[in-house]
């Protein structure tokens, strides 16, 4: 019962995580997004750019190395 319970949480820990590391980058790209439109000067929008891009390329590389990469159904 133990062992079974202990690999649940584990699971559910993993899930959670994986969702979490993607809604916190979403959360933080929608807040500097307001903070760039707020007072948009170049260097705002260019770090906007700069940290969208890499947030996003952080979720990517956390979800295809843990094999939830979406595939094409067509292969």
């Amino acid at each position: 019962m133990d062992a079974t319970l202990v690999k649940f949480l584990r699971l559910a820990l993993e899930v959670i995580t994986d969702r979490l590391i993607t809604i916190m980058a979403l959360t933080m790209c929608c807040g500097l997004t307001s903070y760039t439109l707020w007072a948009g000067e170049w260097e705002r929008v260019a770090t906007l750019a700069i940290f969208t891009v890499f947030s996003y390329l952080v979720v990517k590389a956390k979800e295809s190395r843990n094999g939830h990469a979406t595939e094409s159904k067509d292969n």
